[in-house]
């Protein structure tokens, strides 16, 4: 039986909550949590639905599951106003946190959003059946991500060059979409192009991070963010891809860190 929400800490300081994007799991922070804890109370945890979190309902409601995560913080004794962090999927679940819970949330910082951009209901019922079988397709390639040319071919809609991720990394970043149950319903949802919506009701102060080779969430979509939040901070990040907390760590730990102490 799974948990209702999956969560670990590390470090002390002021806390500082990572919540990780579509079909991956909390592991995807794994490079960049020791650096943050030397300061920080670093907590990650697996989206409801995803990892070892179980599902917050039917379907994916971005309120729901963000309701989910400060109940389950809270029951771990992180207590807020907490800094949050969301990537791709997870940054419309940390806009929604910081939406609904404004009290909670110090500063918001995402990393490379989705759902700033809407498709029709059909479209989008589509690209998540799709992704589901995309990704079932991935994992049984997953032999590939010993050779250079199988990691560019396995994290292609990943990572800037997946040839630079090391094996082991890609191998544990191909599996993390196996136990998630919620692949298809959280793909629609972040396709209705909600994002917008929320993040206009954000009071905190906000920072974005993007890799400018992001082919997942391309740098032109900064445009459609900043028009809603003229004032955000912004960290680009050369060269990264989707996921640059894998890609470049220490780049993207003080890109993050100069966002948290911006006056």
């Amino acid at each position: 039986m799974r948990a209702l929400l999956t969560v670990d800490i590390c470090g002390r300081g002021k806390p500082l909550v990572l919540v990780h994007g579509l079909a991956t799991n909390r592991s995807i922070w794994d490079l960049v949590a020791p650096r943050l804890a030397v300061t920080r109370q670093v907590v990650t945890l697996d989206l409801p639905g995803f990892g070892e979190s179980a599902p917050a309902g039917p379907g994916y409601h971005l309120d729901r599951v963000a309701d989910r995560i400060a109940r389950g913080l809270a029951a771990r004794n992180v207590a807020g106003p907490f800094d949050l962090v969301g990537h791709s999927l997870g940054a419309g679940v940390a806009t929604a946190l910081a939406a609904h819970r404004p009290a909670a949330v110090r500063r918001l910082v995402l990393v490379a959003p989705a759902g700033f951009g809407a498709m029709p209901p059909r479209l989008s019922w589509l690209l998540g059946q799709g992704a589901v079988r995309l990704l079932a397709l991935r994992r049984s390639l997953a032999p590939l991500a010993d050779l250079e040319w199988g990691r560019r071919l396995l994290l292609a809609g990943a990572a800037a060059d997946g040839a630079r991720i090391p094996p082991t990394m890609a191998r544990r970043m191909v599996a993390a979409s196996a136990s998630s149950t919620r692949t298809a319903e959280a793909m629609e949802t972040i396709a209705q192009g909600q994002i917008g919506d929320l993040l206009r009701r954000v009071r905190a102060p906000l920072g974005l991070i993007w890799g400018t080779a992001d082919r997942t969430v391309p740098g032109r979509h900064l445009d459609a963010v900043l028009r809603v939040r003229p004032d955000a901070g912004v960290e680009l990040l050369d060269g990264a891809g989707h996921v640059p907390m894998i890609e470049q760590p220490e780049a993207f730990v003080a890109a993050l860190e100069r966002l948290l102490q911006a006056p």
